[in-house]
């Protein structure tokens, strides 16, 4: 793992390993194959933070009969949420009567994903289910956990891995925490 990094005046260390995903990627994987058995779903890859972590879960699914599609949801400007949840990016393909399982790369307030979910409802699929990279509970103002949790982690900002800092070092394959924050 690369050592601490910085980016626009702010230091970060290493959080979590390259290693460490993936592990965690094969068992969400391995969680939501086994839920979802036959049936032939249709997986939402949140732009733009979440793509590292759909394509690689994606791949370990290994669903031959589904689709993954794309849309985006705003609601950050540079390290924080505005607490405002907008669609930038909408959902073209229809998800009647089709098992739905959403890819995030993380909740923190759970003001997107409960937005996200309640769009889809309105399209009455089959069932609607949550993954996501990343977990902050304490940062909840909803109560909500997803279906799928990779990492529960401490309300830290952090970056790496499709997380970015004003669009930057979403490249990075391991996942880093502000210094001072690191403990």
């Amino acid at each position: 793992m690369e050592n601490q990094i910085t980016v626009d005046g702010l230091t970060f260390v290493p959080y979590i390993t390259r290693d460490q995903i993936a592990e965690q990627v094969k068992r969400v994987a391995d969680e939501i194959r086994n839920d979802l058995g036959d049936s032939s779903p249709i997986f939402i890859c949140v732009l733009n933070g979440a793509f590292m972590f759909a394509a690689d879960l994606y791949r370990e699914i290994g669903i031959n009969n589904s689709v993954i599609t794309f849309v985006k949801y705003s609601s950050y400007e540079g390290t924080s949420t505005t607490g405002k949840v907008k669609e930038v990016i909408g959902l073209k393909e229809d998800i009647a009567g089709k098992d739905v399982v959403i890819i995030e790369d993380i909740v923190d307030t759970g003001l997107t994903a409960q937005k996200m979910i309640a769009d889809l409802k309105t399209r009455n699929p089959r069932s609607v289910r949550f993954a996501t990279l990343l977990h902050k509970p304490e940062s909840s103002r909803t109560g909500y956990t997803p279906d799928y949790i990779a990492f529960s982690i401490p309300p830290k900002f952090i970056i790496g891995y499709g997380l970015d800092l004003d669009g930057k070092v979403r490249n990075l394959k391991d996942i880093y925490v502000i210094k001072e924050d690191y403990a």
